[in-house]
């Protein structure tokens, strides 16, 4: 019940379960804390104490029952909540045992969050403990008035380093979503506090505060449960959005003709969006106006919006799918620059290498010629003129014990593989083998062959690469992987592949199955890039 469950979903009950824990648990460590400025306690305090005692006992056991709560906090909270009230007769001990409640409540609280975060969290929470319990002691000392002031500015600060914290700037979404409605409550009410704490007398300042600082408490409580905006889209930088809950990619987010990828078939402005070969997911081509505009998207008869920006600059650059999934490992790598360039445009230096290596390859093992499969990208011209460089005899259609070469983009490769698959089933095909340029590991065209083999310059199985797939997978659902993404993703994080080149074979076999169950926990591999199948080293490094 932390504040770092930011998560959607959150059910009713449970949220308003914390908002009541947390309000009562501040009323009762705020009495016992201020407990010493008063020579007696009035009745009506001892009923307030009691009360609230009563409802942070009866929330703990219910979070116990009910919840995964932490055992050890929610009995030191149960008990220190009873014993506050029962020790109101004592100064001293009363406010040691505010204090301690207190301390559990900033426990319970900001100890999964860190710096500023951390800051803000404990500065609300004492400064909101502290006016409650001035509120509700009433001591009479004018000296206290800095005091209150002093409480006054710390929650606005807090209030205000919440919104810092929060990653929603100081824009729209302040004032057009209701997780930004909440945060300007928790910065401006504190602010209000202050304003008051300055000019209104003391027996009419500590209720009306108490009003506002309480309205401030429950909106901060609230936090935890309301879903946080997306960032405002950046006109020429791809977009990851989203529509109820299912991911949105745009690309390249400029005037004209853009492409837009989600994880299942969908309409997007009147454009069906369907699966691509090679691809995973639906694809639609669909024209955005310049300036902002609204992606109006209907999945399984929902509709939904997406907002977009494309700026007021020149009509962007045609993308393909291999494109947008490199964008789209930049950003969840935390690149946001435009798309200049795509994958196809030209043969890098470290992929012509591995081409280069693979031909090698295939000489030592003495293949008598080898078909190569290509496209009118200029990657592609340039690596099947680095494949017919090699030395080896190098033919456009099959021929007979000839290897298969692949260097096109993902479209003809998926009609290539697809074919092949095909031609397999029939008769003896390619049994010198199936190799595929590095660009084309991804997991669709891995599946269509019943094996192939493919030259990287990393280790799929290692755990750099797999917390690439692992991010994509959390962040676009039936997505993998691909070296255009993972290239970005490595870029946006300043790191970079291993130089040396590896033959690495692929085949729809699975070690140990996905929906494998042990001592009844279901086992989950997320981040494969072959889901269900298996992509292993077959050579050391190529010379």
């Amino acid at each position: 019940m932390g504040m770092d469950t930011s998560v959607t979903g959150v059910p009713p009950a449970v949220l308003l379960l914390r908002i009541v824990l947390l309000l009562a648990t501040a009323t009762v460590a705020g009495i016992g804390l201020l407990r010493p400025t008063v020579v007696s306690v009035r009745r009506n305090t001892f009923v307030i104490a009691w009360v609230a005692a009563a409802v942070t006992a009866a929330a703990d056991l219910i979070s116990l029952l009910w919840l995964e709560s932490n055992v050890v906090f929610a009995v030191g909270q149960l008990v220190l909540a009873v014993a506050v009230p029962a020790a109101l007769r004592w100064r001293t001990p009363s406010a040691y045992l505010g204090f301690g409640l207190l301390v559990v409540l900033i426990s319970e609280i900001s100890l999964s969050h860190m710096g500023i975060e951390f800051l803000a969290d404990t500065g609300f929470t004492v400064g909101v403990v502290a006016w409650l319990g001035l509120t509700l002691i009433r001591p009479t000392s004018s000296r206290l008035r800095p005091l209150a002031l002093t409480l006054a500015v710390v929650l606005a600060l807090a209030g205000v380093l919440q919104i810092a914290v929060s990653g929603v700037g100081f824009d729209r979404r302040l004032y057009d979503t209701g997780f930004g409605i909440a945060l300007v409550v928790v910065a401006l009410l504190p602010i209000v506090v202050t304003a008051l704490t300055i000019t209104l007398p003391v027996n009419r300042l500590y209720p009306v505060g108490a009003l506002l600082v309480v309205v401030s408490y429950l909106a901060w409580a609230a936090l935890g449960a309301i879903p946080r905006p997306a960032d405002l889209p950046t006109p020429g930088v791809p977009l990851l959005g989203s529509a109820a809950g299912t991911p949105v990619l745009v690309v390249p987010q400029r005037p004209g003709r853009n492409l837009v990828h989600l994880p299942a078939e969908a309409v997007v402005n009147g454009v069906h969006a369907v699966p691509r070969p090679g691809t995973n997911g639906a694809w639609a081509s669909v024209d955005l106006p310049p300036g902002r505009s609204t992606l109006q998207i209907t999945i399984a008869g929902k509709e939904s919006t997406v907002p977009v920006d494309t700026g007021s600059g020149p009509a962007g650059r045609t993308v393909d799918p291999e494109c947008a999934n490199a964008a789209l490992g930049g950003l969840i790598g935390g690149s946001r620059v435009p798309v200049t360039s795509c994958p196809s445009d030209g043969l890098s230096t470290g992929d012509a290498e591995a081409v280069h290596k693979l031909v090698d390859f295939l000489a030592s093992r003495k293949i008598s010629a080898i078909t190569v499969v290509g496209d009118d990208s200029a990657r592609a011209r340039a690596a099947a003129d680095v494949v017919r460089r090699a030395g080896l005899p190098v033919f456009d259609t099959e021929q007979p014990n000839s290897a298969l070469v692949v260097v096109s983009g993902w479209s003809t490769a998926a009609d290539t593989l697809s074919r092949v698959a095909v031609e397999q089933t029939r008769k003896p095909t390619y049994i010198n083998g199936i190799y595929l340029a590095p660009w084309l590991l991804t997991a669709p065209l891995l599946k269509s062959v019943v094996s192939s083999a493919v030259p990287l310059r990393f280790d799929p199985r290692d755990p750099k690469t797999l917390a690439y797939t692992v991010a994509l997978a959390n962040a676009f659902p039936g997505e993998t992987g691909a070296i255009g993404g993972l290239d970005e993703w490595l870029a946006a994080q300043g790191q970079q592949s291993d130089p040396s080149v590896r033959l690495y074979a692929s085949a729809q076999v699975d070690a140990m199955p996905m929906d494998n169950t042990m001592d009844g926990m279901e086992m989950a591999y997320p981040g494969q890039w072959v889901p269900n199948g298996t992509i292993v080293p077959i050579s050391g490094p190529l010379s």
